[in-house]
């Protein structure tokens, strides 16, 4: 390195940390700019408070040493420092610096720990990173070679964003114990848990997932060979991920090999939405044992199951599947591939198990099927989320949906940073290398998704665009819309849940057909908006009122969507309105931190 940039670096590094956080006031800040171009490109538009909050922390100096770690491509080592300043979403490495935590410890109010050969034989861990923002913990050798141990998880980690568990050979050798999981990362965001080698080869284990990642979003769940060669090893799954949003789990090697295990899930994944779950090789060449799967999936929304060899050359193992998927809706499947194949004595049950099962090459003796749902039933959408144009009546009544925003909180990167980070599905494992984010994580799934929906085709008649800055949103709506736009949204999340009295209702363009941009919030680790103008839409600006004072409690931004001819005939909408794509109009609210843009009155 020269000898410029050597005392360059020196003399940001000494002011980096003191300014960072704290550049609104100053000139050459990242929200003083954006005030400047904002004033400069669009004099006559409001400018959103929440827009702004947006916009990077940076300041000049922040960003001048983070560009130099780009163009040295050392970021990765100065990746803490980046994700706190620039308040990006990124997995804490601090867990795996850790001291290792090896004897009792208290369990309160605790975080970001490495527990190495923990052999503790009774721990509670209650409220355990209680609303943390990245929590990371492993549990490495937890209770190992240990004796009749109870390990305890309760609120554990709740209220969270970005959660990653690894529990790795957790009470291996074990003889029995119990470990219970309770209300273990509620209502957290993006949790990423693995269990490898969890319990294997130990004696009388008792394990429970009770309310396990319930109500939480973006799961992704691996259990590796889980109970591997164990002696009566009982789970139970109860409530597992219930009411979740985008789960997905991986049941590799389950109970493979052992003797006598019993394992019951109860109302897993209950009200999901998008689950997908793959059992492979579960409970292959189990030795007696009894799996259950009661209500599974029960009123899930678009549910798909994977069994691979599931119960393959097992030995008088039982299996029961009750009310299996049953009222799940038509977009959800399960495919049996090898299905306890080259077993012995198998006993296998499928008890009013829904439509859309695949079974290939299974067992043909020992299975039963009987009351097979030949109708299908829809999966219930919230109250409000969809709802006509023949609602934005003044004194009309309406439901109103939870529009709160629940994503985790992040920050536009400045211009000059984003534009020299990778943003594509190619370039992605740079960006993740860059980030210190682990392949096959949860963040990692959510990056490729979105990255995805960014570059797939528009479709007819759609303009779209993913910006990563107010700036680049800005020129996306004044290159489709002209240079006099009015940007709209939500006023507040009042009303959220409720019934609501719709009040004074203006439409823009005089109620007519108009055009417009609309902008939704993406995840990925700093800030991306997904933004597209479609045709034949109306927006409209309604009071709404609470329904015992009819006082104006909040001010909603709804579009009405006049074409929706392309839209999937599984689309939510229609699930929850009834009829069929191009028949009918649909309307919804612009949810807290979206916005919607529209042309000013020539």
């Amino acid at each position: 390195m020269a000898r410029c940039e050597i005392l360059l670096v020196l003399v940001i590094s000494a002011l980096i940390f003191s300014k960072c956080e704290g550049g609104g006031g100053q000139p050459f800040a990242a929200k003083a700019s954006l005030l400047r171009f904002w004033r400069r490109t669009l004099p006559g538009a409001r400018l959103p408070p929440f827009l702004l909050q947006k916009a990077s922390p940076l300041n000049a100096t922040s960003v001048a040493l983070f560009s130099l770690y780009l163009k040295n491509h050392t970021l990765s080592d100065h990746i803490e420092s980046f994700c706190t300043a620039a308040e990006v979403l990124c997995i804490s490495t601090e867990v795996q610096n850790a001291r290792a935590v090896a004897g009792p410890s208290n369990f309160e109010s605790y975080n970001q720990k490495k527990f190495q050969q923990y052999k503790a034989n009774d721990n509670s861990f209650k409220n355990y990173s209680d609303d943390g923002n990245v929590v990371a913990d492993a549990f490495g050798s937890y209770g190992r070679d240990s004796n009749s141990g109870s390990q305890i998880f309760k609120n554990y980690a709740p209220n969270t964003n970005l959660e990653n568990e690894s529990f790795t050979t957790y009470a291996s050798g074990s003889g029995g114990g119990t470990g219970d999981f309770s209300n273990y990362g509620l209502q957290t965001n993006i949790p990423d848990h693995h269990f490898k080698n969890y319990g294997s080869g130990s004696n009388g284990l008792i394990q429970n997932f009770n309310s396990y990642a319930e109500q939480s979003n973006v799961i992704q769940n691996g259990f590796t060979t889980y109970g591997k060669d164990a002696n009566a090893i009982l789970t139970d799954f109860s409530n597992y991920a219930s009411k979740s949003n985008v789960i997905t789990n991986n049941f590799k090697g389950y109970d493979q090999g052992g003797n006598a295990a019993s394992g019951g899930f109860t109302n897993y994944g209950d009200d999901g939405n998008r689950v997908t779950n793959k059992f492979q090789s579960y409970a292959a060449k189990l030795n007696g044992g009894d799996e259950s799967f009661t209500n599974y999936g029960h009123l899930a929304n678009t549910q798909q199951a994977v069994f691979n060899s599931y119960g393959k050359n097992a030995n008088g193992a039982g299996i029961s599947f009750s009310t299996y998927g049953n009222k799940t809706w038509f977009d959800s499947s399960s495919e049996f591939t090898q299905y306890a194949k080259g077993s012995n004595s198998p006993s296998v049950e499928f008890k009013s198990y829904s439509l859309n099962f695949t079974f290939k090459d299974y067992a043909k003796s020992g299975v039963t099927f009987s009351d097979y749902n030949r109708t299908v039933k829809r999966a219930s959408v919230e109250a409000g989320k969809f709802f006509r144009e023949n609602l934005l009546v003044q004194g009309k009544t309406l439901p109103m949906p939870d529009i709160k925003d629940y994503m985790p909180k992040r920050s536009f990167l400045p211009g000059s940073l984003a534009k020299n980070l990778p943003f594509s599905t190619q370039t992605m494992p740079e960006l993740m290398k860059m980030l210190n984010i682990p392949e096959n994580s949860s963040m990692a799934a959510i990056m490729a998704r979105t990255l995805r929906e960014c570059e797939r085709a528009a479709v007819k008649g759609e303009i779209k665009k993913c910006v990563r800055s107010v700036e680049g949103m800005a020129e996306f709506a004044v290159s489709v819309l002209g240079s006099k736009v009015e940007v709209l949204t939500t006023e507040s999340t009042a009303g959220s849940g409720h019934k609501v009295s719709v009040g004074a209702v203006t439409g823009k363009d005089g109620g007519k057909i108009t055009r417009s941009v609309s902008c939704h919030q993406s995840l990925f680790p700093f800030l991306v908006y997904y933004c597209h103008s479609v045709p034949k839409v109306k927006v409209y600006k309604a009071a709404l009122l609470s329904m015992e004072e009819e006082k104006k409690i909040n001010e909603g931004v709804a579009i009405c969507h006049l074409d929706t001819s392309q839209w999937s005939a599984g689309h939510a909408a229609f699930v929850a309105l009834g009829h069929q794509p191009g028949k009918i109009e649909v309307c919804h609210w612009i949810f807290e931190n979206d916005l919607i843009w529209v042309p000013l009155p020539a």
